[in-house]
């Protein structure tokens, strides 16, 4: 159970991500609830086959959430995983969960309403085991079926769980936020159509307005946060005896999930800065060419910025500080998301923070 001043932050499950949060201050922890996103098998388009098996994609999940997150509470997605994989027989959901049993952390299951027959018996099966209820998250696209509560409560019902024990989840993508005061009064509309929303467990609206690609901005760009807009101009809209919902984005990143061919891709060095409202994002020259370490010139040009916040502030900023003063080294490409993802993180957990303190 949380409340409004909590914050869940989408995160796909790769070493970036998890090494982000595993390096959070233990206040910042006790304020998140993560949802992760198992991703798919990388692709080998070298030898045009699947780069292992999902055996061996999954196989150590359980025992590297223990180590980066602990036992505290989180969410699991396996909306990348294939509706006909089976591992050693069984179904990813028994498959991933029995780990995370095993291994005494906590995760729930997310549902959605495109799930399938065995998907949702799987997910009956971990709610008897487990007895953390599960979670539902539904999309822009789900409010345009007539029969929305009734497929609402079909699921629930179909996986033993009920209103009061699941976690609505109400994922808005990369919507076009502009004009916000419309969008603020179109989520109205949506809000009105969500059955009970002072019943459910847990109640959460994420999304991100973080750019597809960075292609065409300017070496050194500010970025509009239009979902953290959107939310704080929702919350002052709601009427006093309105519950208010739980904060959640995609972190520093696209809500996408991408796979490239890195033969033909050349990374562009890329630092990106949570700040109030706005990311800032430096973008450098092609790593291949032009190499990592200069990423250290633009940890230098970022810790003179007015809004870098020092230091003390995250192990994100302790970071690019001593990377600026070549106390640190600069890293690869995993190395700056994690230092962005921690960044983001941090951020918004003062961020919120501040809006219900004031």
């Amino acid at each position: 159970m949380f409340q409004h001043n909590h914050y869940v932050p989408v995160l796909k499950w790769k070493m970036g991500e998890y090494q982000a949060i595993s390096r959070l201050s233990d206040v910042a922890k006790g304020k998140i609830t993560p949802l992760f996103e198992i991703p798919p098998v990388g692709f080998d388009f070298e030898s045009g086959a699947d780069r292992e098996s999902w055996a061996s994609h999954l196989g150590d999940f359980g025992r590297r959430l223990a180590s980066k997150w602990q036992s505290r509470t989180c969410f699991v997605d396996l909306k990348y995983i294939p509706k006909e994989i089976r591992i050693a027989g069984q179904h990813p959901v028994d498959f991933i969960f029995s780990q995370v049993r095993d291994e005494g952390s906590a995760a729930v299951p997310v549902l959605s309403l495109a799930n399938d027959k065995p998907f949702l018996q799987a997910v009956s099966r971990v709610i008897r085991a487990d007895g953390r209820g599960a979670a539902l998250r539904i999309t822009l696209s789900d409010f345009d079926e007539d029969d929305l509560i009734p497929e609402i409560e079909g699921r629930l019902a179909t996986v033993g769980a009920s209103i009061t024990d699941a976690d609505l989840i109400v994922d808005i993508g990369a919507a076009n936020f502009v004009p916000v005061k419309a969008f603020v009064r179109n989520l109205g509309i949506l809000y009105g159509m969500i059955p009970t929303p002072n019943r459910w467990r847990t109640f959460t609206i994420i999304g991100s307005s973080y750019p597809q690609t960075v292609a065409g901005l300017e070496p050194e760009s500010l970025v509009t946060r239009y979902e953290w807009l959107v939310y704080k101009a929702f919350v002052e809209s709601l009427r006093r005896d309105s519950r208010i919902p739980t904060f959640g984005d995609y972190a520093a990143a696209s809500t996408e999930l991408v796979e490239l061919d890195m033969r033909l891709i050349k990374p562009l060095a890329k630092l990106r800065y949570t700040i109030d409202d706005q990311w800032y994002i430096a973008i450098g020259k092609n790593v291949r060419s032009n190499g990592f370490g200069q990423y250290r010139d633009m940890c230098a040009k970022l810790i003179r910025k007015p809004f870098f916040s020092g230091r003390a502030f995250s192990e994100a900023d302790r970071y690019i500080e001593d990377c600026a003063k070549g106390k640190e080294k600069t890293g690869n490409l995993s190395t700056w998301v994690w230092v962005a993802t921690n960044r983001h993180l941090t951020k918004v957990v003062h961020d919120l923070a501040s809006l219900y303190a004031s």
